[in-house]
């Protein structure tokens, strides 16, 4: 039964430190020119998520079900008609601003997602490398308790 649960232990964490260690050296490769973003990104997400971009992006989004019907009320008023085809094509504005929202956040996550991924791939290298060394030692110690049953 050790000796079982040993080969059990050595395979999983030689899978667990192959994958561990494949998607560090993945990650290693592409981490510097990720990082080169990152200053950019962080400006953008502060800019989308500051209170004068969220109060905007959600009076655009509240208004643009009413954008041409104030602009065809516009269009009637002597001096403020010419108003009336720039207000028409604001109606998509609170929509396109909440996908940049969004997306500033993703980038934002995954930003903070790989500046931490490197750690914790290295504590799954020593995981799987801990997990072997005990399979190792079930399976000798089992090993040594068949050969000393046999005497």
């Amino acid at each position: 039964m050790a000796s079982t649960a040993g080969g059990f232990l050595i395979g999983f964490g030689f899978c667990f430190l192959l994958v561990c260690f494949g998607v560090y050296m993945v990650l290693a490769q592409y981490y510097g020119q990720i990082m080169v973003w990152r200053s950019n990104v962080e400006q953008i997400y502060y800019m989308t998520h500051s209170q004068a971009y969220v109060a905007s992006m959600n009076a655009l989004e509240r208004l643009s079900p009413y954008v041409n019907r104030i602009a065809d009320a516009i269009s009637w008023i002597p001096g403020l008609g010419w108003l009336a085809d720039p207000l028409r094509q604001i109606g998509g504005a609170g929509s396109s601003m909440r996908k940049i929202y969004e997306a500033s956040e993703a980038a934002y996550r995954g930003i903070q997602v790989v500046e931490v991924a490197p750690q914790f791939l290295t504590y799954g290298i020593l995981f799987g490398l801990i997990l072997m060394v005990a399979g190792v030692v079930l399976v000798v110690r089992a090993r040594r308790k068949s050969q000393y049953m046999h005497r």
